[in-house]
């Protein structure tokens, strides 16, 4: 939280931190070049402020804070400053997204992770992770080209935690409950379908919701296997993408209890039937049998030719609501009466309107509405979340 007398930008000047200008740039998706031409100074200034080689007079800060949508208080520097290094971030993304996009994804995701972070430092107990437990059992594979590691370590996962092989109700509440922050991309990154990465100890998915709910669903489960297979391989490398396409195939829809209710021939009516049990779309279904060895080559290209001649391959029928996450939305209800969104908003350095839409992405807007207007209470340490079981039923703690 930036404290000083009335946040003024004087007295962020002289606690700037040229990072957060960066950062703050980065999230807006704008180049240095354009940032110069809305603020009034040269890209060189620009590069200068953001290096610490100088500092803008207050009037160009204010501007800054203008042309960047922020207040002034984001560029100060802080005590708790969460980075994700983007470098290390798996995308599952169209091959055009250009980097300046990738990048303004991976910002925003900073900032949601600032939002967890004032959370805990109030007193919630989110889930302890449990990735790393299983690479005592497991460790993370070193060759990206084999497809029966990926097998493997999907079936090894579910019985570290617990799982069993059947279908999965609910895999985001899973993650959330085995410490994966889950948390939603924003609407403005349609074309960022996800990303994972480890922000300090926490491991985190950003899921877009813009997609249908089987594909979010795979596309969550596909970042997992980054998380838990590919720690230190460098990300986007096609080999590195399809070892996680068969490892989310495998978790979903593992071979010890898929196998047994898989047709072996190709049949829309029983691919259709088995994606509202498995939750996954007729295509990973068919794919999945393909793998397995139960579709042959002439049944999975057939299957293949009958949703393309029925416009399926881009809007599959039979979808349902999306997975949401619920770890957020919970503390947030937790601290009602202890914590307001212009509490937040200032702590993080966003507009409280931002702030308002930026929760209303990551919490029910029931729950929203109850911070929506500040309620001083004393200070109260609060009970920590509950994790859920393996089935996804999820013990709300309060």
């Amino acid at each position: 939280m930036i404290e000083g007398p009335g946040d003024s930008p004087q007295y962020v000047l002289d606690r700037l931190e040229p990072a957060r200008l960066r950062a703050a740039r980065e999230r807006a998706a704008l180049t240095g070049v354009r940032l110069a031409d809305k603020v009034g100074v040269t890209p060189s200034a620009i590069s200068q402020f953001e290096s610490g080689a100088a500092k803008p007079d207050l009037d160009t800060l204010v501007r800054l804070s203008m042309a960047l949508a922020v207040p002034t208080t984001f560029f100060a520097h802080r005590e708790r400053d969460t980075t994700i290094p983007f470098d290390a971030c798996h995308f599952r993304a169209r091959r055009r997204v250009s980097q300046r996009d990738r990048r303004a994804s991976v910002r925003n995701g900073e900032v949601l992770l600032d939002v967890v972070e004032a959370l805990e430092s109030r007193g919630v107990g989110f889930p302890q992770e449990e990735v790393r437990s299983f690479w005592s059992v497991r460790p993370p594979v070193r060759d990206v080209d084999d497809l029966e590691a990926a097998e493997a370590a999907a079936s090894a996962l579910r019985r570290h935690w617990g799982m069993g092989y059947g279908p999965i109700p609910d895999l985001v509440r899973v993650l959330e409950s085995k410490g994966v922050f889950v948390l939603p991309l924003s609407d403005a990154h349609t074309d960022v379908d996800a990303y994972s990465a480890w922000a300090g100890q926490r491991p985190c998915v950003m899921l877009s919701m813009a997609k249908s709910a089987s594909r979010a669903r795979f596309d969550a489960s596909h970042e997992l296997a980054h998380l838990v297979m590919h720690d230190g391989e460098d990300p986007g490398s096609s080999a590195v993408e399809r070892q996680a396409d068969r490892f989310a195939g495998a978790f979903l829809a593992p071979r010890e209890g898929f196998m047994a209710e898989c047709p072996r021939r190709w049949s829309l009516e029983a691919f259709a039937r088995l994606k509202g049990r498995w939750r996954m779309s007729i295509q990973a279904l068919v794919r999945r049998a393909y793998d397995l060895g139960a579709l042959s080559k002439t049944n999975y290209q057939k299957a293949f030719r009958e949703m393309s001649a029925r416009g399926m391959r881009a809007d599959e029928p039979g979808e349902w609501e999306h997975e949401r996450p619920v770890m957020v939305s919970q503390a947030l209800r937790l601290l009602q009466g202890r914590m307001s969104v212009g509490d937040l908003a200032s702590e993080i350095g966003l507009h409280p309107g931002d702030m308002e839409q930026m929760l209303r992405r990551i919490a029910s807007a029931e729950t929203v509405d109850l911070i929506a207007a500040p309620r001083p209470q004393p200070h109260a340490l609060v009970r920590p979340l509950h994790s859920a079981p393996a089935d996804g039923a999820w013990s709300e703690g309060f």
